[in-house]
């Protein structure tokens, strides 16, 4: 039986065992930042006075894919080197595009801004409002599909069941189980991929409209590559203490090097413990757009963008938004897999009260993949 090694563009070092029936993926990718000033959003007024300059290296990760003894039977693993922590580990059987399987961990597929791969965002890192609505990853099974209907009748589905205790949680407390719906629309017959930047210079235009929920009960109020926590002005939760309810609208598309993406969040937190609830709302969009699709002297290999965002921590307070305001431009060696990466971003709370309330934040990151 004939067994074979290359590398592929775009995946990675691969394997072939046994007449293809087997195959087995392999790359790495890290990214070296550089910032001034600040690297995460500041959150509270304390945080501006924090500035700091350093060079680090942001990510290192490790990724195995491939499949067994079918192509539709997948398996999918995802190391954080410079965490430890293991971020991926899934099983999917895919043979029917209408109805797919997914179970182990990963990152669920709520909104589009933190589906997008660190590796293909278009920004050196996701907005001021990722935090905190994100669900990040989670434990659980999901089926998902493309109901391939003629035209705008196109539509993808994600329904899913979390342990909804995030990345390394098996189990939730007082029985409870997080559910996730998601529900995107093609309206132009086509699915527009969970990457940033047009890099293909679509010729026809292509979007995206979606809406999804979450509904969870545990001790957590927020979620990250750490697991679950807390947002700012809530206490350690006990087990079943937060009801955590939250919606989403969102749009997306590319066309002739432009890209647009931009999600509205709604977030209702109902603390049982102390009787109280305290609903979010937050929304970002960005633009980017490759000049060279219009104007031949511009490097064709050079793109700018800008974003905007805002979250309210608490509607029942006024005059205490968070904002930020990024501008930046990409350059890419090769795509997504080699790029470098400068954005500068202008960040204000409006509790006017602090003595500090708006900074500045300057970036320069490099992201390479080795294959």
């Amino acid at each position: 039986m004939k067994n074979d090694f290359y590398i592929t563009k775009g995946k990675g070092f691969e394997f072939h065992f046994f007449e293809d029936q087997y195959l087995l993926q392999i790359d790495f990718r890290g990214q070296f930042r550089a910032n001034y000033l600040h690297d995460d959003f500041p959150i509270l007024g304390e945080d501006f006075t924090e500035e700091n300059t350093n060079f680090k290296i942001n990510r290192a990760r490790i990724k195995i894919g491939g499949y067994v003894y079918k192509p539709y039977y997948k398996f999918y693993f995802e190391q954080d080197i410079v965490g430890g922590n293991l971020l991926d580990f899934r099983v999917m059987i895919e043979k029917y595009s209408f109805l797919k399987l997914k179970v182990g961990q990963w990152k669920a597929r709520y909104s589009r801004e933190r589906v997008i791969s660190s590796g293909n965002q278009q920004d050196i890192e996701r907005s001021i409002i990722n935090s905190v609505f994100t669900i990040d990853r989670q434990q659980g099974i999901s089926l998902y599909g493309n109901l391939k209907g003629n035209g705008a009748a196109n539509f993808n589905y994600w329904s899913s069941v979390f342990s909804g205790t995030g990345i390394g949680g098996a189990s939730n407390d007082k029985n409870t189980l997080m559910y996730l719906l998601r529900i995107q629309w093609n309206p132009n017959g086509e699915i527009l991929k969970f990457s940033g930047s047009d890099l293909e210079n679509h010729q026809k235009f292509i979007s995206t409209i979606a809406i999804a929920g979450v509904t969870n009960t545990s001790r957590y109020t927020q979620f990250s590559t750490s697991g679950g926590g807390q947002l700012p002005g809530f206490e350690d939760g006990v087990d079943g203490q937060y009801k955590v309810d939250q919606f989403l609208f969102e749009t997306a598309f590319k066309y002739k090097g432009i890209s647009w993406q931009q999600e509205l969040h709604y977030k209702n937190v109902d603390d049982k413990v102390n009787l109280e609830q305290t609903s979010l709302i937050g929304n970002y969009f960005q633009l980017g757009y490759f000049f060279n699709s219009s104007f031949e002297k511009f490097p064709k290999e050079l793109e700018f963008f800008a974003r905007q965002a805002f979250y309210n921590p608490n509607l029942d307070i006024s005059g205490n938004n968070h904002y930020e305001y990024t501008i930046g431009c990409n350059w890419f060696f090769k795509g997504h897999k080699n790029k470098l990466t400068f954005d500068y971003s202008y960040l204000q709370t409006d509790e006017t009260e602090l003595v500090y309330n708006k900074g500045n934040r300057f970036r320069l990151q490099w992201d390479i993949s080795i294959f």
